[in-house]
């Protein structure tokens, strides 16, 4: 038992050296750390002294809530806490009242049934819900992820992280013995994230240092680095982006209702691996719906001044948007403003 600890210790050590050198001056890298730190102190409570426990059990009873919350900034595509009040909310009670109610045994099952419902007992249904989030968070939008270092951390955390963090989380709610199986589940997870991260895959963790992306429209070149520039020759490159632009800009297949990235890869008759290295690594894109609605919305803003008499809800299904919500909701993400809003901006300009 204390070899494997060891071994996943070390392993999380090694990580969160990586993540302390190249992501702390990102939220998601502090977050990432803090999940280190939370799954060591599981590793520890299973061999420290009986005074160290209840700092221990603070620590990793927090360990539900920063998995979800590092999910949410590095694979949402809208990462903002204010969109995720309820949630952030669910996450601090998912150990705020374990914390405090620990000392007056709430754990016990022959405590009052309020100390122990609302300092335990709900708080556990809590952490099962912020792991299932997280693991949604992470599944739901691989699809559109345009960086392939990405796309490969979010099936490390759902196989290894996520199945370590159930078992973590029912050994710890349950009482059960589970602390080999634990531990060895946390040194492979460890290995596998870790190892993504030490090779140095750009975009991992939402790499936010990267340039902004540019307009769909923009001639620009690969970016050094990518998988697009690595494994095909710039003549491959400049012709399969000279194609996206020509069916995506002058054919306007952006109008297309439903496009996804297959429909897109169908259309260009190449494989959904190629067109996405081509909008990740030449139009600096990490995301397929970003990339739409950015032309989209472009058109919109046209349309909006130059047919100051079309409905706004005629333009928005024109361009491929079904509902006009869907189409107030990615315009305003992208102008600050409403559709109505530009439109009256303009003409009084």
């Amino acid at each position: 038992m204390q070899l494997l600890t060891g071994f996943s210790l070390g392993c999380l050590a090694v990580v969160f050296l990586v993540v302390l050198r190249d992501f702390r001056h990102l939220l998601v890298g502090k977050v990432f750390l803090w999940v280190l730190i939370a799954a060591a102190a599981f590793l520890l409570s299973r061999v420290a002294e009986p005074e160290f426990q209840w700092l221990l059990g603070d620590v990793m009873t927090t360990l539900p809530a920063a998995f979800w919350l590092l999910c949410l900034l590095a694979f949402s595509p809208k990462p903002e806490a204010k969109a995720h009040r309820a949630w952030v909310a669910l996450a601090l009670y998912s150990f705020i009242p374990p914390a405090l109610s620990r000392p007056f045994g709430a754990a016990d099952p022959d405590a009052a049934w309020w100390l122990h419902g609302l300092g335990f007992k709900i708080p556990q249904f809590a952490e099962y819900i912020l792991i299932l989030s997280g693991l949604w968070i992470t599944a739901i939008h691989w699809r559109n992820d345009l960086v392939e270092g990405r796309r490969k951390l979010r099936i490390a955390l759902l196989v290894s992280v996520g199945a370590t963090l159930l078992c973590v989380t029912v050994s710890l709610n349950h009482g059960l013995d589970t602390s080999h199986l634990v531990a060895g589940m946390v040194g492979v997870a460890t290995l596998l994230v870790g190892f993504l991260l030490l090779k140095g895959q750009e975009g991992v963790l939402l790499d936010l240092q990267k340039a902004p992306p540019v307009s769909a429209s923009s001639d620009v070149e690969v970016l050094p680095g990518t998988a697009e520039a690595e494994n095909h020759t710039q003549d491959e490159t400049d012709e399969i982006a000279a194609q996206l632009k020509q069916i995506m800009e002058q054919e306007h297949f952006y109008r297309t209702e439903k496009l996804t990235l297959k429909k897109l890869a169908d259309r260009m008759s190449l494989p959904e691996y190629r067109v996405r290295a081509i909008i990740n690594g030449t139009f600096n894109y990490r995301n397929f719906n970003d990339y739409v609605n950015q032309m989209r919305i472009e058109e919109a803003c046209d349309r909006l001044v130059s047919e100051p008499a079309t409905p706004i809800q005629n333009i928005a299904l024109d361009i491929g948007y079904r509902t006009l919500s869907s189409f107030n909701r990615a315009f305003k993400e992208l102008t600050q403003q409403t559709p109505t809003e530009y439109r009256q901006s303009r003409q009084q300009a």
